[in-house]
């Protein structure tokens, strides 16, 4: 694993590299953003370990343009406690996690050391074809999608698609495929508007100008900006605030736009991806969502169907994950079992493709076999009505009480009740927020 600190206090990068030693990795460090961008454009970077302030552009810069040139890099966001609200933004942006200053070496290895699966799992299913976008399957439903993207590289002006499917589907990829056809050697910048509170949305897409309001300290590139020639993704487009979308609009109809505060035209230049899975034409008739935007965005609509919809690409999909996790984890799995096939076929996976890897990863890490049977299968999957008999399955319900447990134990210390999980502090949190849980539970 290559490692790369980036920090302006020679303590701190003595110290990590000293501590990160002990990895085994392929460590460097840069004491400005700039060196850093310089070192990570010309070796194959893991993770990157990244102050969120620094002498010459900030933190979130780095981040952004790291994930232009790379969207898969794993970054960990070091921060003071007085400039948490921006590492909280960092993590919106695709930051994995993020440290206060100052922090205990050993918690960082630790964070790290639960990472190394999940950077590997990364660079294999990178690996795993010619085009790592490319989407699995052979249904009629993906053929069809298939056929359609084929037809956009034919295109040589920027134009718009939007996206629609279920959660899980699969539309980011549907995204980076289009840009793999269509732009593959320029930019693909992604903003997820349900992720970001809607006050610094209009500051994402636009950047402004320095003085442009109180917390305007510099000037500030927005994504349209690092967009150009390139392809700017709107994921969750409807929960987009209203009066954005009137300036977005503006924008997709005359091609240039102001930065906050700024007082010339900059010229937008890209091709426009936007993806919900909600009922855009609903959200029209109940005056969520513009219609004139949703008619300028649907030029080109992609629907990606809900896996309950494409079956017969289950096997083949079975195939590709257990593929990967065989590599991950030193295997030989073979295949699932006859029952266990079946009844795959049966259930209506909720959660789409997303859900169908989750249970493969972990029928895999359980199991010790060659072939997966039904004894492994969590419950969700083999109760009638998982649902029935209260707001949680039985499995959802121990791992509620268990995250309850931890947390109490330890204060709502996150790091030490992570740890006790045997969890990342990232996925901590994740549990807490899909329970509900607070510290007065």
């Amino acid at each position: 694993m290559k490692i790369l600190v980036i920090d302006d206090e020679k303590s701190i990068r003595v110290s990590l590299t000293l501590g990160l030693k002990k990895l085994n990795a392929t460590l460097f460090s840069a004491e400005n953003g700039m060196d850093g961008l310089a070192i990570f454009k010309t070796q194959s970077i893991d993770l990157v370990i990244l102050d969120i302030k620094l002498p010459d552009i900030s933190g979130i810069e780095v981040l952004k343009l790291m994930k232009q040139q790379n969207e898969n890099c794993t970054v960990i966001m070091m921060t003071h406690l007085s400039e948490v609200k921006l590492a909280v933004q960092a993590m919106k942006l695709g930051a994995h996690d993020y440290f206060t200053k100052p922090f205990s070496i050993e918690e960082m290895l630790n964070a790290i050391k639960q990472l190394d699966f999940y950077i590997r799992e990364k660079a294999l299913i990178s690996q795993s074809s010619e085009n790592p976008n490319q989407m699995v399957g052979k249904s009629d439903a993906i053929t069809t999608i298939v056929a359609k993207l084929k037809k956009l590289s034919k295109i040589q002006f920027s134009t718009c698609v939007l996206i629609n499917g279920e959660s899980g589907t699969g539309k980011e990829l549907v995204a980076k495929q289009i840009h793999s056809i269509c732009k593959p050697d320029k930019p693909f910048v992604a903003i997820n508007c349900a992720a970001i509170p809607k006050h610094l949305q209009e500051s994402e897409l636009f950047g402004h100008e320095m003085g442009a309001f109180s917390d305007a300290k510099k000037q500030r590139i927005g994504l349209l900006e690092y967009a150009e020639n390139g392809v700017l993704f709107l994921d969750e487009i409807g929960d987009m605030d209203i009066d954005l979308q009137a300036k977005l609009l503006r924008v997709l109809q005359e091609k240039t736009y102001r930065r906050i505060g700024g007082n010339y035209e900059i010229t937008f230049n890209a091709m426009v991806i936007a993806a919900t899975n909600k009922d855009l034409i609903s959200e029209v008739e109940a005056n969520t969502f513009r219609k004139d935007l949703f008619y300028r965005l649907n030029i080109i609509p992609i629907r990606v169907p809900p896996l309950r919809e494409r079956k017969e690409d289950i096997p083949i999909l079975i195939e590709h994950f257990i593929q990967i996790y065989n590599q991950l984890l030193g295997k030989n799995v073979k295949g699932l079992s006859e029952d266990m096939l079946e009844l795959f076929y049966k259930y209506s996976w909720p959660g789409n493709i997303r859900e169908l890897k989750n249970i493969i990863e972990r029928l895999m890490i359980l199991s010790d076999s060659d072939i997966l049977f039904m004894e492994e299968l969590p419950y969700e999957l083999t109760d009638d009505d998982p649902r029935g008999k209260g707001q949680f399955s039985h499995l959802e319900q121990a791992e509620h009480e268990a995250v309850l447990r931890a947390l109490s134990q330890y204060n709502w210390n996150i790091t030490k009740a992570a740890e006790a999980l045997q969890i990342s502090r990232l996925t901590l949190r994740r549990k807490i927020d899909k329970y509900g849980i607070s510290n007065h539970s």
